[in-house]
């Protein structure tokens, strides 16, 4: 099912809580959607909703909603047990399907997602946000032009302090927050995305994971975690998550993700004010037009032979450049529009979810039986 005409294409958003509001806002300032729909089991969240993004009703049956003429794509930002029912029952009534992260709670209901897309004409996407980001596309960008060499080891973090905010959380709250989930399902499914974008197809997955007092006696799922992934073209990576690092700027930002990138011929690095710096013994104009030499560092630009040298890359625009594209959730859902209206397949299709669930998941069974997993794991 395509869209090769102007008419912005009718969103109905299923699940108005939490990470909705996000995903709300794209629509309502993107020319290419008209939001129709805002769905909640609870009346008051839809209708609130409905009323500050401009949509054209609120409901509370998902399955009425998806099922409506009006409706070309819809929006699942549900509980993960939920993402697989209402997807299915989306595709088969004809709609696109943009889902949050992760896909699925398990391969057999992502397989099902997929199946029920392929089968109805559809287009799923799953909002692996991360990589439109403009910083992770940059770092894409320079592995992709070789600017590195051949990959050999890459160390990822997703450093948080969530413990401020819990202790001060309505209890109310707190008892449905999604933190309650593992901090490898929460938050380390982007970092392992992430390194499966940059580095390719994972072979092995090993991981330890440790729960700690900062988040309730009572807590049982893991709240800190370490990945370790080999890749089929001999690469080695580490991710490291949490959500209790004690630092004022794990707790002031949610979106630290310093990564480490180490090849044959040089290494690219972010650190957690998101400057990268880039070292090379290859030229690596013209993907560093506009970067500044890092003092002491050899700038790599035109007219210059293959030498080492450092550069600082600026992604900052200047004063008064005007507009940037959409990033992050914006640039997720700009992708998809835009993918759907031009008849072009999307950039992360429902197999890509599937494939970094598939590292979450291998894992939590590394962690359970302290061994290394080998890939594929086959239904689960």
């Amino acid at each position: 099912m395509g869209q090769t005409d102007p008419r912005p294409l009718r969103v109905c958003v299923v699940g108005c809580g939490g990470v909705s509001g996000s995903h709300l806002a794209a629509y309502q300032e993107h020319p290419l959607a008209r939001l129709v729909s805002c769905v909640d089991l609870r009346p008051e969240v839809a209708q609130r909703a409905a009323g500050r993004y401009g949509a054209g009703r609120w409901e509370t049956s998902w399955e009425e909603a998806v099922a409506r003429d009006d409706v070309d794509v819809v929006d699942v930002c549900l509980p993960h047990d939920l993402h697989a029912p209402v997807s299915i029952g989306a595709a088969r009534a004809g709609k696109h399907v943009f889902v949050e992260k992760p896909i699925a709670n398990t391969l057999d209901e992502a397989d099902a997602m997929i199946a029920a897309a392929r089968e109805a004409g559809v287009q799923l996407m799953v909002d692996q946000t991360k990589r439109f980001e403009p910083r992770h596309q940059k770092i894409k960008e320079l592995i992709e032009a070789g600017v590195i060499g051949r990959p050999i080891v890459a160390k990822s973090a997703y450093p948080q302090d969530i413990t401020y905010s819990w202790e001060h959380m309505e209890p109310g709250r707190k008892r449905t927050y999604w933190k309650h989930d593992g901090v490898i399902g929460g938050i380390a499914i982007h970092t392992l995305d992430m390194l499966r974008w940059l580095l390719g197809d994972v072979e092995s997955v090993s991981a330890i994971a440790g729960t700690s007092r900062l988040l309730g006696e009572s807590r049982r799922t893991e709240d800190s975690g370490i990945v370790l992934l080999r890749f089929r073209n001999g690469a080695i990576a580490e991710s490291t998550v949490s959500y209790v690092l004690r630092d004022p700027r794990m707790a002031a930002n949610w979106g630290l993700m310093p990564l480490q990138l180490f090849g044959e011929d040089g290494s690219v690095q972010m650190d957690l004010e998101d400057r990268i710096r880039v070292f090379s013994y290859k030229s690596a104009r013209p993907l560093l037009e506009g970067s500044a030499a890092e003092p002491g560092g050899a700038a790599l630009t035109a007219g210059l032979p293959p030498l080492y040298g450092t550069v600082e890359v600026q992604l900052q625009p200047p004063s008064g450049a005007g507009a940037q594209p959409p990033r992050g959730f914006a640039g997720a859902i700009d992708a998809l529009l835009r993918a759907i209206a031009e008849g072009r397949p999307v950039p992360v299709p429902g197999e890509e979810g599937r494939r970094s669930l598939e590292l979450v998941l291998a894992a939590y069974r590394s962690v359970e039986t302290g061994q290394s997993v080998p890939l594929p794991l086959g239904g689960a």
